[in-house]
């Protein structure tokens, strides 16, 4: 929608004079640019408080380098959450309510849930249960044919009767038609009951004697297995989905068969064969399925020196992106597990990148962009960049079938290695690709909290313009569902709307808190982190540059040295008046998830508050160790592909679970967004798929969902407020 159509809080004209970085000074008068944490937002320091001893001295200044907090962040709740403001606009291809409720329906009905469970453990199928189940079945279905075989001879016998004329004989003969009929019809549903029940047994004996006479015992644990059995247990998905599907549609004829099921581009198209009779679109394995298996190749064996493993560059002076730090007694601050594990691709990759975009943006600075990232500033000896890619690159040749052919043959006067001759030729071979999306050091930060006087300069866009999908509600309470969260989270990514002085669409940069108290003044805060905005290193908080950071964060890590959006969240949290102890819920898309899991996991973060539960969505977590007392649950759809690049799977345990759903998305027939499932990953199919998750009563969903309401105050007399921050930098 363009400026002047929406709108904006504060103003009507949507005002954007401030779209750039904040001038020092801007938005500062008469508010403290320190942050103190006290007993709300009005808490502001006399000159005699400085120094004396108060729950404000234990408040973390977020003004630290080159980052400047401008102002304090204001309830904006009243702003943003409109009462009685009607209902939301529906976003394209959400506007069915129907549609929209076969959607979730479809998500319950197709949800895989593991972890969540004492111990954790995967799904498996006793098919001696099933067999009991279908035996019960064909016996009942007998014992209602005993009936109707004993009825046939008293209702021709009622016929004959009904001859002499009386109308009561003639009643009670079409009455047992009707009870004959019934029990043909109750017989013929249990017979077929029983019929699925011996084909599904028999389609799991038939794949598991032939999965285990083909596989040896030590196939299963081999790394082979461990690349294709994401794409193997999609396919076993996307059977389970065409018996569903066919069985929706009743299809029990070859004609029938051929008129409604249809090949398309990715995929099949079974016409009736979706909830409340939509079609359905069974689709095989696609890129995620594959990116996963790959991703999760183990590269490096498992450090069993501290129980760490260390990225690629790791030193012994300072950790380099992707290092992992050790915790006391052996436990990996970044893994998902204590035990040594093998080092993955997906890690190694990551590693990789992270220190290549960040060489390309050191080289943009010292060199003009001329520079080779391989080199220090000194243009001499290898710098970091050469300690990252040793370990990898050999890693990557030690699985190489052919090994690497293209090398530089000299260096120094002697032949490299196949390894060093691969770290030469990479950043050279990348920088194309590359050196656009370089991450470069910021000159300057600028935290905003964002107020009533300010919101239309920021472009907050009010209720009645934020959209979601039809049936789906948010009023501005902190939810305490799956389905709440998700529709909170997508709602705060529609905060930001308009056009910027360029014209084009304004970045969203913020971050909102959000506060709530009942009325014996119980509080707690739920921390609302959005996805990326932009695959580059722009000036907003959720692009590439936040991706790197939150992929490799260190738990051990400072509050002040945490990812822009991380230290936004505390310094909203601050202003909003939480104290030592308080409790904390966090939930995020994408990476909005990674930084709610980068809070979880930091040991500052944790010192301070009670972390009660973390909640993603399509969102890459399973390398971030969170203690057992956070209830963490990562929603993933199946097609998407952004949860499996991290290279790590989600650790099944008691206190954390995951969920993967199959929700329909737009452009899912074509090639391009079908293979790649791109739009697998949209926080509208997210929303819908939710809504769901929730309805499911899922033990494990229940559980998380149980522990948010214990968490939130909520219902009756529950007062809540909002507050967000705005981060901008220049390069």
């Amino acid at each position: 929608m363009t400026a002047a159509a929406r709108t904006v809080l504060g103003s009507s004209t949507g005002s954007s004079e401030d779209a750039a970085v904040p001038a020092a000074g801007e938005e500062q008068a008469g508010r403290p640019t320190v942050p103190v944490e006290g007993s709300g937002p009005a808490a502001v320091p006399d000159a005699e408080d400085v120094g004396a001893s108060s729950p404000r001295d234990t408040a973390v200044s977020m003004e630290h380098g080159v980052t400047e907090v401008h102002g304090r962040a204001e309830d904006l709740q009243s702003e943003l959450f409109t009462p009685g403001s009607g209902e939301r606009p529906a976003p394209d291809g959400y506007g069915d309510p129907e549609r929209v409720a076969a959607a979730a329906e479809g998500a319950r009905t197709s949800m895989e849930v593991s972890g969540g469970v004492p111990g954790g453990g995967a799904f498996s199928v006793n098919t001696d249960v099933i067999s009991g189940i279908e035996g019960s079945l064909t016996a009942v279905a007998e014992t209602v044919g005993g009936a109707l075989a004993g009825l046939v001879p008293v209702t021709a016998e009622l016929h004959l009767w009904s001859l002499t004329g009386q109308p009561s004989l003639a009643g009670a003969g079409a009455l047992a038609d009707l009870v004959s009929r019934d029990l043909l019809g109750q017989m013929a549903g249990l017979k077929a009951s029983a019929a699925r029940l011996v084909l599904a047994r028999q389609n799991y004996e038939t794949v598991e004697r032939a999965l285990m006479s083909l596989l040896a015992g030590p196939v299963w644990g081999s790394r082979l297995y461990g690349v294709t059995r994401p794409l193997a247990r999609d396919c076993g998905r996307a059977l389970g989905d065409l018996d569903v599907a066919l069985a929706r549609a009743g299809i029990d004829s070859p004609h029938e068969f051929l008129q409604r099921v249809q090949p398309w581009q990715y995929g099949v198209i079974i016409r009736g064969g979706g909830p409340r009779g939509t079609d359905a679109l069974i689709r095989g394995p696609g890129l995620d399925d594959l990116m996963e298996g790959l991703l999760q190749y183990p590269v490096v064996p498992g450090r069993n020196a501290s129980g760490s493993h260390t990225a690629p560059g790791a030193g012994a002076d300072a950790p380099v992106p992707g290092a992992v730090a050790a915790e006391p007694g052996g436990r990996t601050g970044g893994a998902a597990s204590s035990a040594p594990r093998p080092l993955t691709l997906g890690q190694h990759a990551r590693a990789l990148a992270v220190g290549l975009l960040t060489a390309y943006g050191r080289s943009e600075k010292t060199t003009g962009g001329a520079g080779d990232p391989w080199r220090d500033a000194a243009g001499e000896e290898p710098g970091v960049l050469g300690a990252m890619l040793a370990p990898a690159s050999a890693a990557v040749l030690s699985v190489s079938l052919a090994g690497i052919a293209w090398y530089t043959p000299y260096r120094k006067g002697r032949r490299l290695t196949p390894a060093e001759a691969f770290d030469r030729g990479v950043p050279a071979a990348l920088r194309p690709v590359l050196a656009p999306r370089a991450l470069r050091e910021a000159r300057r930060e600028v935290f905003t909290g964002v107020t009533a006087a300010n919101a239309a300069r920021h472009h907050m866009t009010g209720m009645p313009e934020r959209p979601l999908p039809a049936g789906v509600r948010h009023a501005g309470a902190v939810p305490t569902t799956i389905a709440g969260t998700a529709a909170a989270l997508k709602d705060a990514k529609n905060i930001v709307s308009g056009a910027g002085p360029d014209g084009a669409q304004v970045e969203n940069s913020t971050v909102m808190v959000q506060k709530a108290t009942d009325g014996n003044g119980r509080t707690a805060y739920s921390v609302v982190l959005t996805g990326t905005e932009k695959w580059e290193d722009s000036p907003g908080v959720h692009d590439l540059k936040g991706i790197g950071q939150g992929i490799t964060a260190q738990p051990d890590a400072a509050l002040t040295e945490l990812p822009q959006a991380q230290r936004m969240a505390v310094q909203a949290l601050q202003d909003a008046g939480i104290r030592s102890g308080d409790t904390v819920v966090l939930t995020g898309h994408s990476l909005g998830g990674i930084d709610a899991a980068g809070l979880a996991a930091n040991r500052a973060f944790r010192e301070r508050y009670d972390v009660a539960a973390v909640t993603t969505f399509g969102s890459p977590v399973g390398d971030f160790e969170i203690p057992e007392g956070t209830s963490v649950m990562a929603v993933e759809h199946v097609d998407d592909v952004v949860p499996t690049l991290d290279g790590v799977p989600n650790p099944d345990a008691d206190h954390r679970s995951t969920v993967r759903v199959n929700t329909p998305y737009q452009d899912a027939l074509t090639l391009k967004q079908g293979f790649r499932g791109i739009g697998a990953h949209e926080m509208y199919v997210y929303t819908v798929g939710a809504q769901g998750i929730t309805d499911s009563r899922h033990p494990v969903v229940v559980a998380h969902e149980q522990r948010l309401a214990d968490a939130v105050p909520h219902g009756p007399g529950t007062r809540t407020e909002t507050y967000v921050y705005e981060g901008q930098e220049e390069h």
